[in-house]
């Protein structure tokens, strides 16, 4: 057993030195060895290697996300091309009602169906609409194609959407700017922490594109993915969302994503109380939406048919839907904009929520390749234009701030859903086009918030994400679940390594505290170093228990 005062002056000699690089690292047969906190730590040439890359990293980042940012951009904005030719050949095949042409749709929707089932036992980890399977990737426990991804998203995701299934773009574009990421990450020969970085932006870069708005993109990898707000993290993704956003605009145009939203007045202060009405409503819709979405794959995991051929039933029921209420037919962007410029009655925007609603946990859970961003979107909208068309009937509400409500039902139902309340706010504001309504969008989400924990209903990412790590099949190799990963860790006070000395063991066994930043400055711990609130710890340790260590951002 070495002296303990020697080993600390040894590990601060040596990091020290490999973070300043002013020597190279000499040791004996590649690696020396102590005994600290009962366990015996390694630093190898490849554990070296890890932390030098690390170091030099923040000089390779902006180039890194402004790569991954075009590429991801390109495929993105490519994606939602295809899909917005589609909706028009859609639109064509369902003007046309005749028992001859239900036939042929009948016949090429259930074609369609065993492509797409096909594609996903080819490529399992293109299913859905492909966050939880970045969040499983950055986490070490999933391991996707790239190059299968792109083609079986691509083909499926248009297939599904040409057939009408109730699902959005926005999951599929997150997955492919990821995608690209990788790709570029592998052509690039990166190590494996910046791929991670580099698949962060990618997610990013195609959020951005997909709704024209870069911040979401930007927070989205923050505060959905990593959960941390780290400049290492929030660098690339802020570059790669930007250049995503430049390549989007130059084809689609200025406008926001759903542009034609405009909202003449801000809510005054004297109606405020309605936003406590909308945000328990929208959050109710938001926590069913997450009960039915699951059930919705329960129903399809029963079925005593072969998985390839499940979604035929969506595909099948979308042809009943496309003639007696084609409106809930898509991810729901062209009905946003009719119920924008239209007037229906009360019963029949309740039709349409329940309809959506349904359809969509049908779709989704058929596995096809399409997300529920966009559908979120739209029973948001939904329920606000519910909530204020009741209102105005009982002479609560004027007519004129309908459109304030459109917007405050799409930031309470998504911040009921996924739990990210800044990407929430973010989000509508960027769609709004101004600041102004601010408050409005923070109180909704705030209450929403609220009632999705009042419920104990968990995000719906999560609870994906789990299912999918069930039955998962693409997982991490051995060797890869070795390989050296350095991560960065915020402590908040809520965590159960807060106040709390290294010596304590707070962390899984091979885990290793390299420097912990405490406002400006940054030092070396020992194990008398108590965690506070605040810290930026620095962390070295293997792939495989980086999950178990990125789960501690979320222990109480």
């Amino acid at each position: 057993m070495l002296d303990n005062e020697f080993v600390n002056y040894f590990l601060q000699s040596i990091f020290t030195d490999i973070y300043s690089h002013s020597i190279k690292i000499k040791t004996f047969m590649g690696k020396f060895s102590y005994y600290y906190n009962k366990d015996v730590i390694f630093v190898s040439t490849k554990t070296q290697t890890a932390l030098h890359n690390y170091k030099t990293l923040k000089r390779r980042i902006v180039i890194d996300g402004f790569l991954v940012g075009l590429g991801a951009g390109f495929f993105s904005v490519l994606y939602r091309l295809m899909l917005s030719e589609l909706d028009g050949i859609r639109k064509m095949l369902f003007s046309t009602y005749s028992t001859e042409h239900i036939l042929f749709l009948i016949v090429a929707f259930t074609l369609f169906a065993c492509i797409v089932g096909l594609l996903i036992r080819w490529c399992p980890l293109s299913s859905g609409s492909g966050i939880p399977q970045i969040q499983g990737e950055l986490l070490g426990i999933l391991k996707m194609n790239p190059i299968s991804v792109l083609i079986s998203k691509f083909i499926g995701g248009g297939l599904g959407n040409l057939a009408g299934l109730s699902l959005g773009r926005e999951g599929p574009s997150i997955q492919i700017g990821g995608a690209v990421g990788k790709l570029l990450s592998k052509l690039l020969k990166r190590d494996i922490n910046e791929e991670r970085f580099m698949i962060s932006a990618g997610a990013s870069a195609g959020l951005a594109a997909a709704f024209n708005a870069p911040i979401s993109g930007t927070i989205f990898a923050l505060e959905e993915m990593h959960k941390n707000f780290s400049p290492l993290i929030l660098i690339p993704c802020l570059v790669a969302s930007v250049v995503a956003d430049y390549v989007s605009k130059n084809v689609f145009g200025l406008q926001s994503s759903f542009y034609f939203i405009s909202i003449p007045k801000s809510l005054p202060l004297f109606h405020y109380w309605h936003i406590v009405g909308i945000g328990v409503f929208s959050g109710l819709v938001g926590v069913l939406f997450n009960k039915v979405l699951l059930l919705g794959q329960d129903f399809h995991n029963i079925l005593p048919i072969p998985k390839p051929f499940r979604p035929i039933i969506a595909f099948l029921v979308s042809i009943t839907l496309g003639f007696a209420c084609y409106d809930v037919l898509g991810g729901g962007h062209a009905l946003v904009e009719k119920i924008t410029d239209s007037t229906f009655t009360l019963t029949a925007l309740i039709t349409l929520l329940i309809l959506k609603l349904l359809f969509t946990s049908l779709s989704y859970g058929s596995s096809t390749q399409g997300g529920i961003f966009l559908p979120v979107l739209v029973l948001g909208a939904l329920s606000g234009v519910i909530y204020a068309t009741f209102c105005q009937q009982i002479n609560l509400l004027d007519s004129v701030y309908i459109h304030n409500f459109i917007v405050l039902g799409m930031a309470g139902i998504l911040t009921a859903v996924v739990r990210s309340p800044i990407l929430s706010i973010m989000l509508v504001t960027e769609m709004a086009g101004t600041f102004s309504h601010m408050l409005s969008f923070c109180l909704v989400a705030i209450i929403s918030y609220l009632v999705a924990e009042f419920l104990n209903s968990k995000p719906i990412y999560e609870s994906l994400l789990e299912r999918l790590l069930a039955n998962r099949m693409d997982t991490a190799s051995e060797e890869e679940e070795t390989d050296k990963v350095v991560t960065s860790l915020s402590i908040t006070s809520n965590m159960s390594v807060c106040n709390k000395a290294l010596r304590e063991e707070l962390f899984p066994k091979n885990v290793l505290i390299v420097s912990i930043k405490r406002g400006s400055k940054e030092f070396i711990p020992n194990g008398n170093t108590v965690i506070l609130p605040g810290d930026i710890l620095t962390i070295l340790c293997y792939k495989s228990e980086l999950a178990e260590v990125k789960q501690m951002t979320l222990t109480l």
